[in-house]
């Protein structure tokens, strides 16, 4: 027992590993096999007895088997790499052996029957027991999220450590006094630390930007708890296949010099977002901003309202063909001549997405998508899932319906999300029969829950162009915080990145899902802030606006070297009102270097291989391509 405890301070000469090691039976490096049925001996001995063989720097310790008649056999001396040079007192060696002779233990038992800790007409699940055995931490939904509490083996000192409206959930002990436990929905949760006597909170696991999401999957505690590994997408990229995994050292502290440069950093970044966002919307920011000041939160939850008046929207409950007709009303009300697309997805009823046009006066051939879809799950009316997201989309619709932009914008009431991204996946398959040029896309889903004081949300892109647009657009013209990840799979942008790659932003609660109504009966209205609804729409109309003013990222961009030339190639923008391109790469002495052309086309000189060289298109008003052609000089 001494050396256990002088163990627990895990310095790397002691016998911290073996005595972890062996007081872990049935681990894969120590594994042991008992009865199902069997207790195993236990001591009889009074723990407190071995109290002053306790030291912080253990180089001995005895081991022994114990048998299942409760014998002790097989006495052995361990060492640890220091023993060799410690001269060991023959008291303190005696001192162990006179302890070992006196250690007795219990004949294994057979199991008796469970005991009940807690008994309660609430969900419980995930108990943890901690190390020791003395206290157990599990969670327990009281309403409609899950809470983590502790509570000793005896039923007595309850504690309740967690009071987030998010789920928290799968308790985990990381030594007596602390515990793990992840909060968020199961694809995107984020760890926190516990005191298990206070209730005190510690952010864990930290994202590696100010802005960028990093959802975490999975954590394995090392056995002492002094390591924590975690799979993780710290970069916030959710649509690769891999992901990675990172271990934090919880007995290493980051010193302050580390710490703020972090901060720096973050900061230079930050303020690199911000000067860059001024920047975009800088020539058209007193077109903007009259339209976004329109946006009324009034108007917003009449739709609402309406919208949950039908219950369910599902395409298997009647709701659906009514929001069908509500919509197409609502368009038209604005101004509109929409259209219902209807079609007979196999295996399930006739349902339609229902399309408004607000047709370009410059490049109307040139058209932006944003979408929402207004279907809810068959089990509830969907609220946030995603009556806020057509909300939105109605609400941008309307406020923009007297705002000539130059290229086409098609607002987009997707059916059928719920089912499978049906209706989307029909919208798209149409696009593509009829060579619609698809310049970019906004998809919009869940708007409406606040955790707390902050009204914020998520950009879920493929393109950094556009999120960096919506960013842009939330700062200058709404009050909207936004955090970015890259992420489209299971949504309606998905049937968008299939048929035309990387043209995809837009608004979402994912991968910050910590809405506790997310897919349940009790995603109703009370539950939706109004007034963030409000602020994501301003922000998505200053977005819209901005991209259809743009040009569009260049497209075709080829590099072929010529001796000491690279002659530059790539198809002319779509958009009728180009005025030239900007041609930008870094020479071998580190310098910038622009050059300029009216067709599509450059040969420029003083390009090191490896180079990356960038183009874009600027219009006759002065905007420039709201994303950047790239190809490395190979």
């Amino acid at each position: 027992v001494s050396v256990l405890h002088a163990a627990s301070q895990e310095r790397p000469d002691s016998l911290a590993g073996l005595i972890t090691l062996l007081a872990n039976p049935g681990s894969n490096e120590n594994p042991v096999r008992l009865d199902s049925r069997m207790l195993a001996p236990r001591s009889r001995t009074d723990a407190e007895t071995f109290a002053p063989l306790t030291t912080e720097d253990a180089v001995l310790a005895l081991s022994a088997v114990v048998t299942r008649e409760g014998r002790v056999q097989n006495l052995e001396l361990l060492r640890s790499s220091r023993a060799l040079d410690v001269k060991v007192r023959p008291d303190v060696l005696l001192a162990m052996l006179d302890a070992a002779a006196r250690m007795e233990f219990e004949p294994a038992q057979a199991g008796g029957a469970p005991v009940a800790v807690k008994r309660s007409p609430n969900r419980m699940e995930a108990p943890a027991v901690s190390p020791g055995g003395r206290r157990i931490a599990f969670q327990l939904m009281a309403r409609e999220d899950w809470e983590v509490h502790v509570i000793g083996v005896d039923g007595k000192d309850e504690r309740r450590l967690t009071r987030e409206i998010q789920h928290d959930v799968l308790p985990a002990w990381i030594d007596s006094g602390t515990v793990l436990a992840p909060k968020g929905e199961p694809r995107h949760r984020r760890s926190w630390l516990y005191d298990a006597a206070t209730g005190a909170a510690t952010r864990f696991f930290h994202n590696n930007t100010v802005r960028t999401v990093a959802p975490e999957y999975e954590w394995a505690i090392s056995p002492g708890g002094r390591f924590v590994a975690i799979v993780a997408e710290r970069d916030g990229n959710t649509v690769s296949p891999e992901r990675g995994v990172y271990v934090t050292d919880l007995a290493t502290p980051v010193d302050s010099a580390a710490l703020l440069e972090r901060v720096r950093s973050q900061l230079r970044a930050e303020v690199a977002l911000r000067n860059d966002a001024k920047r975009r919307f800088a020539g058209v920011a007193a077109l903007v901003r009259p339209v976004t000041q329109a946006v009324s939160k009034d108007r917003i939850y009449r739709y609402a309202a309406d919208l949950f008046a039908f219950d369910s929207k599902h395409i298997s409950q009647p709701g659906n063909a009514r929001a069908i007709a509500y919509l197409d009303s609502a368009y038209r009300s604005f101004g509109y001549d929409p259209v219902q697309q209807w079609f007979e997805p196999a295996n399930n009823p006739r349902t339609a997405n229902v399309i408004a046009t607000l047709r370009g006066t410059v490049s109307p051939d040139v058209v932006y998508v944003v979408g929402s879809h207004f279907d809810s799950r068959a089990e509830g009316p969907g609220a946030d899932d995603n009556t806020s997201g057509t909300t939105m989309l109605l609400e941008t619709a309307r406020v923009l319906a007297r705002t000539p932009l130059p290229a086409t914008v098609m607002f987009v009431s997707f059916t059928g999300e719920e089912a499978g991204l049906l209706g989307s996946r029909e919208f798209v398959r149409r696009l593509r029969a009829d060579s619609v040029r698809l310049a970019g896309v906004l998809n919009n889903d869940m708007m409406g829950w606040s955790n707390d004081q902050r009204l914020d949300n998520t950009i879920r892109y493929s393109n950094p162009g556009i999120r960096d647009v919506q960013h842009g657009a939330a700062l200058e013209f709404s009050t909207l915080i936004t955090y970015d990840a890259l992420y489209y799979r299971s949504t309606d942008a998905a049937a968008f990145a299939e048929a035309y790659g990387d043209i995809i932003g837009g608004f979402g609660s994912y991968p910050i899902l910590g809405n506790p109504h997310y897919h349940q009966p009790h995603d109703v209205l009370e539950t939706i802030n109004v007034q963030q609804v409000a602020e994501n729409t301003k922000a998505n109309v200053a977005a819209i606006m901005l991209l259809a003013m743009s040009p569009s990222r260049v497209n075709g961009l080829v590099a072929e070297r010529r001796g000491a030339d690279v002659a530059l190639r790539w198809q002319e923008s779509p958009e009728r009102d180009i005025r030239q391109y900007v041609v930008s790469w870094t020479d071998a002495s580190g310098t910038e270097r622009r050059v300029r052309s009216a067709s599509p086309s450059a040969t420029i000189q003083g390009v090191p291989e490896g180079a990356t060289i960038s183009v874009l298109a600027i219009n006759q008003r002065g905007l420039e391509s709201w994303d950047v052609a790239r190809v490395v000089l190979k």
